[in-house]
């Protein structure tokens, strides 16, 4: 664990931003969290009646009853995962915050004041982004030792059944007819989206937007234009449109978000997501965060995925 020290986080004045991603839309939309005292956990039992057909009985045959025909059942699961970072300042760096590097005009001050506080609520978002993106896009891994991580699996590797790959790329031209064929192909396989999710990356919005561009009119005297699609009314219901850079630009994921849940793993007497002090050695701060958690993704015939480009 490296102590940030003078050297290697100076300070600066100005307004401060972040390059990087902030916004968890997935996390946001699904349903509300639960928890567990298990690493791995039941996410839904699942069982098959077969090819329906019509039966071909005589009066003569049903004076013998014909042979049980059970139905069996299976259990799907998953697992939980740690998500644990560590912070460490040293008491001459936090002492230290006035001192500013960069450009620095008359009556201009630090900022963030505090590099202790700055650091943590840093690496509070990156865990909330690692687990948006595990969420999305974890691949399996149950752990067959102590050396051996667990990993959640993601709602994308879960769908199996509604998994659509389509060979045409992300185009304007194209999305219309692709999507509606992928509605088709979810209700056919008994799949109810109406009220759903389109979850998409920027390519396939943008791609969405120019296609139906075209489809409006413009009245005297309009001095706007463009077009944001939010909703796609569909022969098999209607579906909303979220926004996620968390998710692969060739991908559409259509889910029911009220199925889905974030599964936390919390330590007895101190919940889940927690920072606590390290031992000290020295003249620094030491803490860890710590945390457990993993994906219900519920039954994944309930959920469906688009690939563009697929070969």
């Amino acid at each position: 664990m490296a102590t940030g020290m003078n050297f290697d986080l100076v300070s600066y004045s100005g307004a401060l931003y972040t390059k990087s991603i902030t916004t968890t839309p997935f996390l946001n939309l699904i349903g509300a969290p639960k928890t567990t005292n298990a690493v791995e956990f039941a996410v839904n039992q699942e069982y098959a009646l077969g090819t329906p057909s019509q039966p071909k009985i005589s009066e003569s045959d049903s004076l013998t009853a014909p042979e049980a025909a059970n139905v069996t059942r299976s259990q799907a699961t998953n697992v939980t995962q740690i998500f644990q970072e560590s912070i460490a300042i040293s008491y001459a760096r936090e002492s230290n915050m006035g001192q500013l590097s960069g450009v620095n005009n008359a009556g201009q001050v630090e900022n963030p004041t505090s590099e202790l506080q700055f650091q943590t609520a840093a690496t509070m978002q990156k865990i909330r982004n690692d687990i948006e993106y595990t969420l999305i896009n974890g691949k399996y891994h149950k752990s067959t030792g102590n050396t051996d991580a667990n990993q959640t699996r993601g709602i994308l590797e879960a769908i199996v059944t509604n998994a659509v790959k389509e060979t045409a790329a992300v185009s304007s031209s194209t999305v219309r007819s692709v999507l509606k064929s992928f509605f088709k192909k979810l209700y056919d396989a008994n799949t109810d989206i109406d009220g759903y999710l389109l979850l998409i990356n920027s390519d396939i919005k943008a791609a969405i937007s120019e296609a139906y561009e075209g489809s409006g009119y413009f009245m005297p005297g309009v001095t706007e234009a463009g077009i944001n699609i939010q909703r796609l009314i569909t022969d098999y219901g209607t579906i909303r449109i979220a926004l996620s850079r968390t998710m692969p630009q060739d991908t559409a994921l259509c889910f029911n978000p009220a199925a889905v849940h974030l599964v936390e793993q919390p330590t007895p007497g101190k919940g889940n997501f927690f920072l606590e002090p390290l031992d000290k050695t020295g003249a620094a701060w030491k803490y860890q965060i710590f945390g457990q958690a993993g994906l219900d993704h519920g039954f994944e015939k309930l959920h469906g995925k688009l690939t563009f480009g697929a070969t």
